[in-house]
């Protein structure tokens, strides 16, 4: 009797060992042809979970960037003040431990290809990524002006805050020696001041 694959198993199996092997030698010198052999598997299985190798680096970072996004969920009603909730908004670009300097990376490699794709499947994702960051960041300023500690009209400075920390992790791919964490963090405390009711 054949065997029964479960075939969301098999894909993140397949994106398990594909995120090895972008982290370890990027996704510039990946070879899909290297790849499939390494993971024992023929070109027509591979081809039934993946239409091409740009649909698998997708996959590979959705599924990274939705760990992420869930990890935040899980702890986000835990922290109290807003310094605490917006250095988890922001953790990608603030941790320094290597999965997200491996994730940071990663997302250096694909930058391009999320820019610029033709893919209905990509640019969904990217406007349901950003939608979520956008509703952490009104829920926060929501919260503090609830709480009576910023002014009303200061929600007005949620929407920049995501352009800003996505300029500035730019500039610290552009910029040797540009310390992200810092800038990051002093920017948060500027915007908690202009923010504040007195």
């Amino acid at each position: 009797m054949p065997k029964i694959v479960n075939k969301e198993e098999k894909i993140d199996y397949i994106c398990e060992k594909a995120y090895k092997v972008f982290v370890d030698i990027g996704i510039d010198d990946f070879s899909l042809n290297k790849f499939i052999s390494e993971i024992k598997m023929s070109k027509g299985q591979f081809y039934h979970y993946f239409s091409t190798k740009e649909q698998l680096i997708y996959q590979v970072m959705s599924k990274k960037s939705f760990e992420l996004m869930n990890h935040i969920k899980e702890k986000y009603e835990y922290e109290e003040s807003y310094i605490h909730k917006i250095n988890l908004i922001f953790e990608i670009y603030l941790n320094e431990e290597k999965s997200y300097k491996d994730l940071r990376k990663l997302y250096i490699n694909t930058l391009h290809m999320y820019i610029t794709s033709n893919d209905d499947e990509i640019k969904e994702f990217n406007t349901n990524l950003y939608k979520t960051i956008f509703n952490y960041l009104e829920q926060l300023f929501d919260d503090e002006i609830q709480k009576g500690n910023f002014r009303p009209n200061s929600k007005n400075l949620a929407k920049s805050l995501c352009a800003t920390a996505d300029g500035m992790f730019l500039l610290s791919v552009m910029i040797e020696n540009y310390d992200l964490k810092t800038q990051l963090t002093n920017y948060f405390l500027e915007i908690e001041k202009l923010s504040k009711t007195n």
